[in-house]
């Protein structure tokens, strides 16, 4: 009896740890993956010699496998190319598409902040007849997932290093290194420009190959280089989906995000910012330093005879108030996708955008985080 009770629990823990594998981006109601679940349900069952029950895993088992082993993949320094040769999908192809789909995506402001679901863009493209791009198309279809897409997009400008900082004129980018002593560079306000400096500093560590999310960023982390939001879990808090940073990097420079780059639109927002900063300052460091000198008035503490005395008292207190200031207001690498957003201040609703930039005015302007160098890789 206790042999046949081990044998049964042994059973019933095989049978429980064989899950069902979806697609993420497969319907569930589909006759191919219902087939595929019942086949993955299944579980292979042998008679040990002595008697006990043994569950067999399938062959796709990784557990014989180290969790920790790495292996190799060409990157765009050994491949020589972004192309997705497995899948027969390029840069080209992708931007081919996106002409024919333009003119009814939402801007990349709402993009980013309504961040619509995968089914909501394939069912609002399909309303108006046009034919779906590959990376919002199912397994059966002959889809590929958004973020090989975005890779082979990104990958490709990186190779070709179509994009430079023009954004920051060179005077500005002293401007501001100077009066931070060096420790404080331009802040990158442009979604699009956002997510491209965020890949690039992977680039080098991206595998050319068709590899999966979980795969993607073991290979990053293994560099010790930072995971972009776009490529996250998608239960990290952090995350926003890849297939909208895809869509928000073909609309760049067309006429929808022209708005992102109008002169008065940032105009609006730098005053905004300015004037959130020196109300700050007011009230945490300057308002310290007089809150010392009016209190001693009125509890008759300060006179003719110790006026001195508390003039310095006050001083003292705004020179603390004002490295407090510094300390929770200044930009660290750490900030980044975090305090203004996964891709900057813009991928905030503006409600949340101001409140953002009144509570944190120093990130609009400025990041401790240097900017992407080719030549300098953090690997």
């Amino acid at each position: 009896q206790t042999r046949s009770a081990k044998s049964f629990a042994l059973l019933v823990s095989a049978n429980c740890h064989l899950r069902p594998t979806t697609d993420a981006n497969q319907p569930t109601d589909h006759p191919n993956l219902l087939n595929r679940q019942s086949v993955a349900m299944t579980s292979i069952v042998v008679q040990h010699p002595n008697g006990s029950l043994r569950a067999i895993a399938s062959n796709d088992d990784d557990v014989s496998v180290d969790s920790n082993f790495d292996p190799e993949s060409p990157t765009i320094k050994d491949a020589g190319g972004a192309t997705l040769e497995s899948v027969k999908y390029d840069a080209a192809t992708i931007r081919a598409e996106f002409k024919t789909y333009q003119s009814i995506l939402p801007k990349p402001d709402e993009l980013l902040q309504e961040q619509h679901s995968f089914q909501l863009l394939r069912s609002k493209i399909n309303e108006s007849n046009i034919a779906l791009p590959r990376f919002l198309q199912y397994d059966f279809e002959g889809g590929i997932k958004p973020h090989y897409a975005l890779c082979c997009l990104l990958l490709s400008e990186y190779e070709a290093k179509e994009r430079e900082q023009t954004a920051q004129t060179l005077a500005q980018t002293w401007l501001i290194r100077i009066a931070s002593l060096g420790c404080l560079y331009p802040q990158l306000n442009n979604p699009a420009d956002f997510i491209r400096d965020q890949f690039n500093r992977v680039a080098h560590a991206v595998p050319t190959n068709v590899v999966k999310p979980h795969v993607l960023r073991k290979k990053i982390k293994n560099r010790g280089l930072p995971v972009p939001n776009y490529f996250l879990d998608p239960e990290d808090h952090k995350q926003f989906p890849p297939h909208i940073a895809l869509l928000v990097i073909l609309q760049d420079g067309k006429k929808e995000s022209r708005k992102l780059d109008n002169f008065l639109y940032r105009a609006a927002f730098s005053l905004f910012a300015f004037v959130a900063l020196l109300l700050r300052i007011v009230l945490e460091v300057i308002g310290g330093a007089g809150a010392i000198w009016g209190g001693a008035e009125v509890f008759t503490l300060r006179n003719a005879d110790n006026a001195e005395l508390w003039r310095w008292l006050s001083v003292f207190v705004g020179i603390l108030c004002l490295l407090r200031f510094v300390t929770l207001n200044a930009p660290q690498k750490e900030d980044e996708g975090d305090i203004l957003g996964p891709a900057g201040p813009w991928s905030l609703r503006l409600p949340v955008r101001l409140r953002a930039v009144c509570d944190h005015p120093f990130h609009y302007f400025v990041r401790a985080l240097p900017p992407f160098s080719p030549g300098k890789k953090n690997d």
